[in-house]
């Protein structure tokens, strides 16, 4: 079976989107499928992490001028060039290969117009999205973030999509399941702190983060700070860090499910990891860093499955340490956080091996 994966990686745009294809990558490959990305050459593309991982990666060029970009989408611009010329440069590079069974795509700035054009010359298309913003021409669509409302893409996408809603179907890395089964109850006292804003954090999240719980004098707590290669910051986190005996620094990990399985409590933001995190339990404190996290986590908040103290704009070092130091002493509130964001993810081993049986299904 050939699956291609058209997704990108940016300073914009984040890692969040292609850490979740190469998660179902690996697990497409471990069936047998033959998967292949095509990724454009943006600022911070990530190209060499795919490398790394052993997938081929077919690279688009780098937005060479300032383009005049059609709005197809909110997200238009994550493309850097119009969406008939992606489109045209994709059909491209999928031209000459004998079998395209599936194309994967996960892109905010790609709607039906542009898989329309791409739909003669491969014999699927799926989307994985969380925005239920535009249309699209898929036969199959996955949405993690789904919560309440089963019919969210019912009048965007053809009567025979096959549609796959909800936290059972997020796309976890193996480690996630491995450390489950090494998970103890999180009761206790907090005895070690995680803090993580994803790979770029451009607005520095992990310092406003980190500096409130120094401000709270806890050398009796241990926190792992965790940062991308990508972050403009790293060194003068690093710095800090190496000033406190209780400070450790990670980049560009591989044993995050480790990180969280140790960890007491954490302090991150929306997106991908806020699954991670439900799924071993880890109570955490959030905020907002992009618009399309917000509706979630506004939401999980509600729910009390995350802490939630708001978007990027209102959370300062000041404000945030209050709520950190009281979310340390209240056990019985991180006990019922944990329960409640475990329980959200209960199904998803058995119901993502489904997903996984389906897709190959197509592949004949």
């Amino acid at each position: 079976m050939n699956v291609f994966i058209r997704v990108d990686a940016s300073n914009e745009i984040g890692s969040g989107h292609l850490m979740r294809c190469l998660t179902l990558a690996k697990k497409l490959r471990l069936q047998g499928a033959n998967v292949t990305f095509i990724c454009r050459e943006h600022i911070g593309h990530l190209c060499n992490l795919i490398d790394e991982k052993k997938f081929t990666v077919l690279k688009l060029p780098t937005p060479n001028k300032d383009w005049e970009l059609p709005l197809l989408t909110p997200h238009s611009n994550w493309l850097g060039v119009p969406w008939f010329i992606d489109a045209e440069e994709t059909r491209s590079l999928l031209h000459g290969h004998y079998s395209v069974d599936l194309l994967i795509i996960d892109h905010y700035a790609i709607n039906d117009k542009w898989e329309r054009t791409l739909k003669g010359m491969v014999k699927n298309i799926m989307v994985i999205d969380d925005l239920a913003d535009r249309k699209h021409q898929c036969d199959l669509l996955l949405d993690p973030t789904v919560l309440n409302d089963s019919n969210r893409y019912r009048a965007l996408v053809p009567p025979h999509c096959k549609l796959f809603l909800g936290p059972s179907y997020v796309l976890l890395r193996q480690e996630f399941y491995e450390e489950k089964y090494q998970m103890k109850l999180r009761t206790g006292l907090v005895k070690r702190i995680l803090i993580f804003f994803g790979g770029f954090d451009h607005t520095n999240e992990t310092e406003k983060a980190l500096s409130s719980f120094l401000e709270l004098a806890r050398n009796d707590i241990e926190a792992d700070v965790v940062v991308g290669q990508q972050n403009i910051h790293k060194h003068k986190l690093k710095e800090i860090c190496e000033q406190y005996s209780n400070l450790h620094f990670h980049c560009q990990v591989n044993n995050m499910a480790t990180l969280m399985r140790h960890a007491d409590l954490s302090i991150g933001a929306g997106g991908t990891t806020t699954w991670e995190r439900c799924y071993l339990g880890l109570p955490t404190i959030v905020w907002s860093i992009a618009e399309n996290q917000k509706f979630i986590c506004e939401l999980l908040g509600k729910m009390k499955v995350i802490k939630y103290l708001g978007e990027i704009h209102t959370v300062s070092q000041a404000s945030l340490t209050k709520p950190l130091k009281k979310f340390i002493e209240n056990e019985q509130e991180r006990i019922e956080m944990s329960q409640l964001s475990t329980a959200l993810m209960k199904d998803n081993f058995v119901n993502l091996q489904t997903m996984i049986e389906d897709i190959m299904k197509l592949g004949g």
